[in-house]
């Protein structure tokens, strides 16, 4: 089977962790690495988290980790605008470790290793530029930052990229503001960016990441799996529930939560887990007023439309999401002999 060169670019994250777990067991994937952006939380504690996700998954040495960017490209520099009061991003629920969505250090040990030496947007450029045309699929399930600055510093490694998964976007659904969904609202200048760069683009969106939902009773099914990967997916799944349940009465209902990043990773593997995929004109709305950060989509029907740039998800297979998990989880499990 020749594995799919891909590059996971996260801001880790509880979801971010379970679609790096997904990333590293999934043997239809050639993890080149991961690169850290500030997002969910700092960029400190997203590359250390994603340190120790490595470590879980016994990927040391295997897969490397770059720290990305600290800002936004822009958001943060206007006075008046929201990300400019904080700086960097307030994790979403409860800020307590024990509760919030997502935590400052993921339930695992601290790491052994360190990031690398060279920055993210310096691997992006180095490891694309030596690739083939239409080599390297990107994963980004933050802020887009690190492939905009990538973009803009070399564009010269536009033609290299296969494909761009992106989570990120919402229609029906958004979270950050009435308008916005979070990946985006954090850096919107750099999501309209890699939207008008001519790649082939997918957006897995808010509308199709909820419909993915797992409960507290899946995430047993997980846990019973028993391996390390497996006894981290069950928490965060556990955690998440709890953080949602503080501020989504329809999760609360489900007794579940989203796992937004994980479900880029498995349309990697079976394209049909995104359902109502339409071909679209989408632009992010960067003026700054009270829609900063939309996702636009462009559904006039026209003469003379105007160039569709995305693929734009608005539903998803739940029962396809949760078999490919249980599925790699224990392929994992029978590989490690127990």
């Amino acid at each position: 089977m020749e594995k799919r060169k891909i590059i996971m670019d996260v801001d880790t994250g509880s979801d971010d962790a379970i679609a790096l777990v997904m990333a590293m067991l999934d043997e239809h994937f050639d993890l080149l690495g991961i690169t850290a952006v500030n997002g969910n939380i700092e960029v400190k504690l997203t590359t250390d988290n994603s340190l120790r996700v490595v470590e879980c998954c016994d990927k040391q040495g295997e897969v490397k980790v770059y720290k990305g960017c600290e800002y936004p490209i822009a958001s943060t520099l206007i006075s008046w605008t929201a990300q400019s009061f904080r700086g960097v991003p307030i994790r979403e629920g409860s800020k307590d470790n024990a509760t919030a969505v997502h935590p400052d250090q993921l339930p695992l040990p601290a790491p052994t290793i360190k990031e690398e030496e060279d920055s993210a947007v310096v691997f992006l450029i180095e490891t694309l530029l030596a690739a083939e045309d239409g080599e390297i699929t990107l994963v980004p399930v933050g802020p887009l930052t690190n492939i905009a600055v990538a973009m803009r510093a070399d564009p010269r490694i536009i033609p290299k990229i296969k494909e761009i998964m992106i989570m990120g976007g919402g229609h029906d659904v958004n979270n950050s503001s009435p308008a916005s969904e979070f990946n985006v609202w954090i850096d919107p200048e750099a999501f309209e960016i890699v939207l008008q760069s001519g790649c082939k683009i997918t957006l897995v969106p808010l509308d199709a990441t909820h419909k993915c939902f797992m409960t507290v009773e899946e995430a047993q099914k997980v846990r019973a799996i028993g391996t390390k990967p497996a006894l981290l997916i069950a928490d965060l799944i556990e955690q998440r529930t709890t953080g949602y349940a503080q501020m989504d009465a329809e999760m609360k209902a489900l007794n579940g939560a989203p796992i937004h990043d994980a479900l880029a990773v498995c349309a990697l593997v079976y394209p049909e887990v995104l359902k109502n995929v339409v071909h679209v004109n989408c632009h992010t709305d960067i003026s700054r007023g009270f829609a900063y950060g939309e996702t636009i989509i462009d559904q006039r029907i026209r003469v003379n439309p105007e160039p569709k740039n995305c693929y734009f998800a608005f539903d998803a297979d739940k029962d396809i999401f949760v078999k490919w998990m249980i599925d790699v989880l224990e392929k994992d499990k029978a590989n490690r002999g127990m």
